[in-house]
């Protein structure tokens, strides 16, 4: 399943949570060509702590930029 998100602020800012989140090992997470945004692909391969570290890092990503 493909969990397509886009940040309130745009653009540069979702290249920033992009860099960021590669920083933290978290890859391939720009959105579609055609769309833009940010894309989360959460097949059965991915393990539920790859999820969970999606998600915290989500969480403190939104807290460091209010």
């Amino acid at each position: 399943m493909n969990v397509p998100f886009t940040l309130a602020k745009g653009g540069d800012f979702e290249k920033q949570f992009i860099a960021e989140a590669a920083k933290e090992g978290m890859v391939q997470l720009k959105g579609h060509r055609s769309v833009g945004g940010v894309r989360a692909s959460i097949y059965n391969a991915m393990p539920l702590a790859g999820v969970e570290k999606l998600v915290a890092f989500m969480k403190d990503f939104q807290a460091r930029n209010p």
